[in-house]
């Protein structure tokens, strides 16, 4: 099946589990891991790190039933599947258990070589230096080449390789009595042909000067009050505040504040909200999600109106309805789940300048940290990690610590201005314990009132 895994022996199981469920599946994953760190102006390490696995799956009667080995010998896979069948006729539910990860080290070619890695961490260290208050410099460069085979009881045998690339620039600013860190991150799923021509550099010199403005800036006023969200902003609210809550395991068991209204008007008329795992070189982005189902756009909000959650195929079973390609797993350790792929807003019809200068005195926010979000009323806070106060219609002083404090669905409805850009920024969607590659995106919005948290 992948590698030194016998197909024989996985389409005997897989014919074995078959007969317990509805549904039975096969997950092999070979994925390599190759990455470059920089640290304070010295080479730190590089790492090249690969490991391999098997996951076995059986849906039967709305319930899941999982298991995964890291040994990939016969006695392993066919222990693993009894083990499954063992929780099946005991009445486990969603039970997972697996070998003790192992993950060793490996010599091999990299997409890009070592000394053009060390290139790119040095390029992105040495523009971070803007400024003598700088402390503290981390430079990273990840290359993941992540290979997968689906085999399961519909008849389908899916082989799927993805090269992801990634680069973050961390820095810390202080003055001596106060400190603030900046993180910035690129990249998407392309391989070294698409990397090469990435401007690394850059990556480090907004990571340096957005931690001394930051530093330097005063703290963000608080109250109620206009919020312009820039482009650059890059979707993190429409991922947190309303994504999420799309998702069909929220909606279908009651935990989602969007639950049951299919159909009704749940933002602005300005609003269409987009998942859609097929933009090309988007991190989020594959031709097969982790149960072999096409990746698809999915309209899920059309002109404020909700027209389809995201389902895999648990859900979609349960539902009556078609996966629409959101099943996605951090690796075989773990069951799919429905997850966000590039989730995004249409653009509409303003200009981004009209935008802003419509707005007397409120705050521009230019980029946003993390946050947290009830998933079942739909509030939320939000950092602002790059925010300005906006004064006579234009950006003025840059202002930290703000925070945005709000319900989803309320600041959904009430944006009355959608710009005609786009921004993208990438990210790791966190659920039950998975981490995976997600994209977000948004035009420039006006808010025309939210709580903004500041000192």
């Amino acid at each position: 099946m992948n590698g030194n895994i016998s197909d024989a022996v996985i389409r005997r199981i897989l014919k074995k589990l078959a007969a317990h469920g509805v549904y039975a599946e096969a997950f092999a994953e070979n994925t390599e891991r190759l990455t470059a760190v920089f640290e304070n102006g010295k080479p730190d390490r590089l790492e090249n790190t690969a490991e391999q696995g098997v996951s076995f799956r059986i849906i039967d009667d709305g319930k899941t039933f999982f298991g995964f080995t890291t040994e990939t010998d016969e006695m392993s896979l066919l222990d693993t599947a009894d083990a499954l069948l063992y929780s099946i006729k005991n009445g486990g539910k969603d039970i997972a258990f697996g070998n003790p990860v192992s993950v060793g080290n490996y010599e091999t070619l990299s997409r890009l070589s070592a000394e053009k890695k060390i290139s790119i961490i040095s390029e992105m260290d040495m523009a971070a230096s803007v400024d003598d208050c700088i402390i503290q410099k981390t430079s990273k460069y990840m290359e993941i080449i992540r290979n997968t085979r689906i085999i399961n009881s519909l008849g389908d045998d899916i082989s799927q390789s993805l090269n992801y690339v990634i680069a973050h620039s961390i820095v810390t600013a202080s003055d001596g009595k106060e400190m603030q860190t900046a993180v910035i991150s690129d990249g998407g799923a392309f391989g070294a042909e698409v990397a090469r021509n990435m401007d690394f550099a850059s990556i480090g010199e907004r990571a340096g000067k957005l931690a001394v403005q930051n530093l330097k800036a005063r703290n963000a006023p608080a109250g109620m009050m206009p919020v312009v969200l820039g482009s650059k902003a890059g979707g993190t609210m429409v991922h947190e505040a309303v994504g999420h809550g799309l998702e069909a395991d929220h909606a279908c068991n009651g935990t989602s504040v969007f639950a049951g209204r299919m159909g009704e008007k749940v933002a602005s008329g300005l609003i269409t909200v987009v998942d859609d795992g097929t933009l090309k070189g988007k991190r989020g982005s594959f031709i097969y999600d982790d149960e072999g189902t096409s990746a698809a756009e999915n309209v899920l909000i059309e002109n404020g109106v909700l027209k389809n959650y995201m389902y895999d195929r648990l859900y979609a079973m349960k539902e009556g309805r078609n996966s629409t390609g959101n099943g996605r797993r951090e690796s075989f350790r773990y069951r799919p789940i429905v997850r966000m792929t590039n989730t995004y807003i249409k653009p509409g019809k303003s200009r981004p300048e009209d935008i802003i200068s419509s707005v007397n005195k409120g705050l521009y926010v230019a980029d946003m940290g993390g946050g947290q979000v009830n998933t079942v009323t739909g509030d939320f806070v939000f950092e602002v990690t790059e925010g300005y106060l906006i004064e006579d219609g234009k950006i003025g002083e840059p202002v930290r610590n703000a925070t945005l404090i709000g319900n989803g669905p309320d600041i959904m409805t009430n944006i009355d201005m959608v710009g005609s850009d786009l921004g993208f920024s990438i990210g790791v969607c966190g659920k039950e314990w998975q981490n995976v590659p997600v994209t977000d995106a948004q035009p420039t919005l006006r808010i025309p009132e939210i709580t903004v948290g500041g000192r």
